[in-house]
């Protein structure tokens, strides 16, 4: 069994793991995204919704396939994200659970970006001839995690999750109006990336405008002791910009081959 055939079995055991966790066998294990540890309605959504993406990642490595690499990448991201943002949001951990944790940390780090590398080596990046179309594909997997992210603001698992709209943050009916319709609109995006329509450009720039909006506007209206901490708003201010900018960047030197 070669090594990206192994790592494939272990996306595989983790779909099956992401399966499982909406089933409660356990309450303290429910799906952690974005450093938030869901459960009920949110849990089934998110842990069910990767399972499906592991088992494709897992199939793609399998098969070699040259989508197995920007699956590969867009994991990677999100796990160092995931992990990141846990960190932030939970209390220090002392004694056994740190050690626990780095160890957890290392894993799950190699093992996301051990695969990448991995493919990295075999060829997969020459598999592709389309110039960009590894780091859109990339991006478009992003953005369907964002969709995702959309999906479960309506229901407001913490106070302070809510859809930001030109600045402020929602809630009640219209949280869930504007949650979903950008669901939507994301997840289109999303997949006219993939699909290479000529669609993702116009609304790669169109979104990509409206990011840097909504964090101009949320500056002015955010209300009174929602001030993230440095550490937090940096990180966050460069993803956000750079992974909506970057896209339409990249979408725009490109468009002549969309169809």
């Amino acid at each position: 069994m070669t090594i990206l055939r192994a790592f494939a079995v272990l996306f595989g055991l983790l779909a099956v793991s992401n399966l499982m966790k909406p089933l409660g066998f356990d309450e303290n294990q429910g799906f952690v995204f974005m450093g938030r540890r869901l459960e009920g309605t949110p849990n089934m959504i998110a842990g069910w919704s990767f399972a499906a993406f592991l088992a494709w990642y897992a199939f793609s490595l399998w098969k070699e396939k040259a989508s197995a690499l920007p699956l590969g990448i867009a994991y990677g991201a999100y796990v160092a994200a995931n992990l990141f943002l846990f960190t932030l949001r939970m209390p220090a951990p002392t004694g056994n659970q740190r050690l626990f944790g780095l160890a957890y940390t290392a894993v799950a780090l190699g093992g996301a970006w051990g695969a990448v590398a991995a493919m990295l080596r075999a060829g997969f990046a020459r598999r592709d001839a389309a110039p960009g179309r590894i780091v859109l594909r990339s991006f478009a997997l992003l953005f369907a995690l964002m969709a995702l992210s959309n999906v479960l603001k309506p229901f407001a698992y913490t106070a302070d999750v809510g859809f930001v709209l030109l600045g402020q943050r929602l809630a009640g009916s219209a949280n869930t109006a504007a949650a979903l319709v950008f669901a939507g609109f994301l997840g289109a995006y999303a997949v006219a990336i993939w699909n290479e329509k000529r669609a993702a450009v116009a609304l790669g720039l169109a979104y990509a405008a409206y990011v840097v909006a909504n964090l101009v506007l949320w500056n002015f209206r955010k209300p009174d002791g929602a001030e993230a901490p440095m550490v937090f708003a940096i990180p966050y201010l460069i993803s956000a910009i750079g992974v909506s900018s970057g896209a339409a960047a990249l979408l725009w030197k490109h468009r002549a081959r969309f169809a």
